[in-house]
C-alpha cells in the first residue's frame, strides 16, 4: 500500500497532474476514483456498495468506497482524509503566520509554515490552521540529511521570505552540552525559536480535534505540496506500549512538528448541548370517571 502510494500518489495527492518518474523516465498521473463513479456497475448491481461495507475493516471499506489512499488499517488518525488537502493558492497576507520545527540530523528534520484563518476566506473557518509550506530534510524515508544548523537556518530563511509572527520548536534544541545550544546557533543566523509544548498525548489530541473540526468543517488543512506530512500522517500507528501515544519507531518527524504547531494554538471543539426531551402530558382523567371505567370493565 505505502509503496504504491509513494510511487504514484504522494507526489500530488489530489491527482490530475502528470509527472515524470525519475527512475523509469515514464510519465505518470494519479486519477482519483470512487466506486460511485462506476455508473454501469451500480446500475447492474445496486446492492454492490451495501455488500462492500461488510467485507473488511472500517479503514479498508472507506478506502474502497472513497478511493482514499490515506486510509490505513490500525492508523492513529482515521479522521484524516482527502478533504484536509487543498490546492495551493494565495493566502491573505494579513493572517497570522508562524513556523514550527522538529530538529533532526541523522533522522529527518521537518519545518512547517502555517497561517491562521481570520474567517474572511469562505474556504476556511475562523481560527483554522493551514499548513502551506514544508521543508522535510530527508535523503530517504526516515534518514536525515545531516546538515549543520547553519545551513538549515539559511534554508529556512530562503524558503520563507514572508513576515513570520513567531517560530516554535522542540524544547530539546535549547539544551546545552558544553557549547552553544542548537537554538542559539539558529538565533545567531537569523532564525529565532521559542520552546514549544512537548506534551505528546495532549498534542496528538489537538491534531485530532482540528482534523474533526466542527459543523463538518475541519480546522486543519494542508496544501497538496506538503507531501511528506500528507505521506506520514495517515501512516502513523498506535504505540503497543501506550496506545494513546504514537509509535516512535515510525516516521513521526512531520507529525511532531505539526504537534508543536497545534499546541501553540490550543483548540477546543464546541460542546454540543444534548437535545431536550419533550414529554407529552397525558390526558387528565378524573378519579370519578376512572372508577366508573374500571367498574364497567369488570
Amino acid at each position: 500500500h505505502q509503496w504504491v502510494k509513494a510511487l504514484f500518489i504522494d507526489k500530488n495527492p489530489l491527482g490530475f497532474e502528470p509527472f515524470k518518474d525519475p527512475q523509469s523516465g515514464m510519465w505518470t498521473m494519479f486519477i482519483p476514483a470512487k466506486v460511485t463513479d462506476n455508473k454501469i456497475l451500480l446500475e447492474r448491481d445496486p446492492e454492490y456498495i451495501n455488500r462492500l461495507k461488510g467485507v473488511g475493516s472500517e479503514a479498508l471499506v472507506r478506502s474502497w468506497l472513497d478511493g482514499d489512499w490515506n486510509q490505513v488499517t490500525g492508523a492513529y488518525y482515521t479522521e484524516f482524509n482527502v478533504g484536509h488537502i487543498i490546492q495551493p493558492h494565495e493566502l491573505d497576507k494579513s493572517w497570522v503566520r508562524f513556523r514550527s520545527i522538529d530538529w533532526g540530523s541523522a533522522r529527518p528534520f521537518s519545518v512547517g509554515w502555517y497561517a491562521i484563518s481570520d474567517g474572511s476566506d469562505a474556504r476556511y473557518p475562523k481560527n483554522a490552521i493551514i499548513k502551506y509550506r514544508e521543508w522535510y530534510g530527508a535523503s530517504s524515508p526516515n534518514v536525515g540529511l545531516k546538515l549543520p544548523v547553519e545551513m538549515v537556518a539559511q534554508g529556512i530563511l530562503a524558503r520563507g521570505p514572508e513576515k513570520i509572527d513567531y517560530s516554535i520548536s522542540d524544547p530539546a534544541i535549547f539544551q546545552t552540552d558544553g557549547g552553544p545550544s542548537i537554538a542559539e546557533t539558529f538565533k545567531r543566523h537569523g532564525v529565532l525559536f521559542r520552546p514549544g509544548d512537548n506534551k505528546r498525548v495532549a498534542g496528538w489530541e489537538q491534531i485530532r480535534s482540528r482534523l474533526i473540526g466542527e459543523d463538518n468543517k475541519p480546522m486543519l488543512y494542508f496544501f497538496s505540496t506538503c507531501t511528506d506530512t500528507i505521506r506520514t500522517l495517515p501512516a502513523a500507528q498506535h504505540s503497543s506500549a501506550k496506545p494513546e501515544d504514537i509509535d516512535t519507531d515510525g516516521e513521526d518527524h512531520a507529525l511532531d512538528e505539526l504537534r508543536y504547531a497545534c499546541m501553540s494554538r490550543p483548540y477546543a471543539r464546541p460542546i454540543v448541548a444534548p437535545k431536550k426531551m419533550r414529554f407529552t402530558r397525558p390526558n387528565r382523567v378524573s378519579p370519578l370517571s376512572w372508577s366508573r371505567t374500571c367498574r364497567a370493565a369488570a
